[in-house]
């Protein structure tokens, strides 16, 4: 008899708690089990025109006894505007302890993002119970990631008069605008390729720091350097009619760090580096010195001085 009323109160107990469940609102439901999410790399890097892709880890963990799966949708909550980012899966269904791993492409959308500028994606991973997820709540998963772009280095040079006209024993001077195209703080160092023959020259500032192109100007960053030479002269009244070529070499160097994937983590690149943060950028210019030379006043008067003593000598032995 005992038992034939205990069995009845458990039944009744039970029949209570289900019906103040089904009543109450979906705010008091039960905790029933926790989705999780984690992502295989962090930090992740990008090329300026490439993409990638990682896996994100999906799994539900049940609290109480479960036979029936969860219906698992993956939001992403946050990304910078300039990243595309798609998981391969967006919506699947999970069983008690099961896990999946989803592919999330990463591309970018927008150009010139600055290197080294870390920013966070953040996922979260819904599990809703397909029978029953009226009472019973299932906690969200939350995951993120870093993600970063790789620099890359590009520079032009522009002349507006490559070609320019002067005198013996002048100053010639050749404006430089370096402008650069890259996504990161650049040096740049001037050279000539070769020595102008007798020509002197000298470049001022011989090294520029360029800061990285802002994104979605259409105008880069520049700075303007210059060449300036000085046209060779003989020690006499001469006259000169010649042509000399300058070729001018650009070294720019990006002051940042080249990532690569290394199985489940990104290194900065060993190899190839030279490839990848140095750009050889190249001008070139003409030089005509056209005209006669006459020395200055000492050297006349030390012509003339020579002349008449000369002339003095000569008299003296007629």
């Amino acid at each position: 008899m005992l038992k034939k009323s205990l069995t009845i109160g458990v039944i009744f107990g039970v029949a209570v708690l289900l019906s103040s469940s089904l009543l109450s609102p979906v705010a008091d439901a039960l905790d029933w089990g926790a989705m999780n999410a984690s992502p295989n790399i962090s930090p992740y890097y990008i090329d300026r025109y490439g993409s990638g892709s990682l896996t994100l880890t999906v799994s539900y963990s049940a609290f109480f006894f479960q036979y029936f799966p969860v219906w698992v949708e993956i939001n992403v909550v946050k990304s910078p505007s300039w990243l595309t980012v798609t998981p391969s899966q967006k919506t699947f269904v999970l069983q008690k302890g099961e896990s999946r791993g989803v592919k999330v492409a990463l591309a970018l959308n927008q150009q010139d993002i600055e290197a080294g500028n870390l920013q966070t994606v953040e996922f979260e991973v819904t599990g809703r119970i397909i029978l029953g997820g009226q009472v019973r709540e299932i906690a969200t998963g939350k995951a993120d990631i870093q993600v970063g772009v790789n620099p890359y280095t590009q520079i032009t040079l522009e002349i507006a008069k490559p070609i320019e006209r002067t005198a013996p024993d002048r100053e010639l001077t050749f404006p430089i605008t370096v402008k650069n195209w890259g996504n990161a703080q650049t040096t740049v160092t001037l050279s000539l390729t070769d020595e102008p023959g007798k020509w002197k020259y000298i470049i001022n500032p011989q090294q520029l720091i360029l800061p990285p192109k802002k994104p979605g100007d259409s105008n880069p960053t520049e700075q303007v350097a210059s060449l300036t030479l000085t046209s060779p002269h003989g020690t006499v009244i001469s006259y000169h009619n010649n042509w000399q070529g300058i070729a001018l070499q650009a070294v720019a160097r990006t002051d940042g760090k080249y990532y690569v994937l290394q199985g489940d983590h990104f290194e900065v690149s060993q190899q190839d580096k030279e490839k990848i943060t140095i750009f050889n950028g190249y001008a070139t210019m003409l030089a005509k010195n056209k005209g006669f030379y006459v020395p200055g006043f000492d050297s006349i008067m030390l012509i003339g001085a020579l002349a008449a003593i000369a002339l003095m000598i000569r008299r003296k032995k007629e």
